[in-house]
């Protein structure tokens, strides 16, 4: 399926090893954030988006505590300024990091710009990918309609066959 964003940001290929502030201000590389293992990748619209804060308070409810123990990463990212990326997060509850793209350099470079939004600017178009610990990508989703968003137990499936693939999944290292 041909989704709008950067050619090579598909199914197969892996995802730039980017650098963004998170909420509080320290720069962030993927790859570090991931630091070897499985993530979810979600690029939302912003504070102001009553979609995202469903998406992400779903993932606070059914995810976050899990996330502690399965070795796996949640991390958003907005074109959100720190003083709301901060206040999303916090009123969610949310423990995962929040990357920020306030100059909105990574929006156009992943060329993912959803510009139906005349009130707030240039925004991403709400995608959510799952990264294997190479950021190889093993599935987009497009979250333009709510629909088209993971739930909890899709994001479950699709980590539990990400991880099934590692020789250590079996106990022992062998089947």
């Amino acid at each position: 399926m041909d989704y709008p964003m950067r050619s090579d940001l598909k199914v197969g290929g892996q995802f730039p090893d980017f650098e963004l502030p998170d909420q509080s201000g320290e720069k962030r590389k993927l790859s570090s954030l991931l630091r070897g293992f499985p993530g979810v990748l979600i690029f939302g619209r912003g504070y102001f988006c009553p979609k995202d804060r469903r998406q992400l308070s779903n993932y606070v409810e059914h995810l976050q505590s899990e996330f502690r123990v399965n070795y796996c990463h949640l991390i958003s990212v907005s074109v959100d300024d720190q003083l709301n990326t901060n206040e999303t997060r916090e009123a969610l509850g949310a423990d995962w990091p929040f990357l920020m793209d306030s100059d909105r350099r990574l929006l156009h470079e992943l060329e993912m710009t959803d510009t139906t939004d005349t009130a707030h600017g240039e925004i991403y178009i709400p995608y959510t990918f799952i990264l294997d610990r190479d950021r190889s990508i093993h599935k987009i989703y497009n979250g333009w309609w709510f629909l088209g968003r993971p739930t909890p137990e899709e994001i479950r499936m699709d980590l539990r066959d990400v991880m099934s693939r590692r020789p250590d999944w079996v106990y022992g290292g062998g089947a």
